[in-house]
């Protein structure tokens, strides 16, 4: 089964949050599954990118439109085979409230579809 590596934004703020609680609950849940830390990639720390790189397949999980997570995998040349924005597919408006769990249930799945979906190819 292919190893996918699950990168969330991590932003300081609520689609931010969500993404990286989305992630922690993934990988409870979906064997095969590891979380690429977001901010070891763009600094160039070596053993980050290094695991970062040990998996198949990377889904980016960003809170908004600035795609973080996205351009965190790019920066190490790690391609980016699924994305989320979670406030452009949920509709969710970013603000300040770092505990919402506004629509997380719905987040947590659509990421596993995607893992389900990664693994298959």
């Amino acid at each position: 089964m292919k190893e996918i590596g699950i990168l969330p934004c991590s932003g300081a703020c609520n689609v931010g949050m969500l993404s990286n609680k989305a992630v922690v609950n993934t990988l409870e849940e979906k064997e095969n599954t590891g979380f690429v830390c977001a901010l070891g990639l763009p600094l160039g720390i070596e053993g980050i990118i290094k695991n970062g790189k040990s998996s198949d397949g990377y889904i980016a999980l960003n809170g908004c439109k600035v795609k973080c997570a996205s351009k965190a995998l790019k920066s190490a040349d790690i391609p980016v085979d699924e994305e989320i924005v979670i406030s452009e597919k949920y509709g969710i408006e970013k603000n300040s409230d770092l505990r919402s769990e506004e629509k997380l249930d719905k987040i947590i799945n659509d990421v596993k579809k995607l893992v389900d979906e990664l693994q298959k190819d």
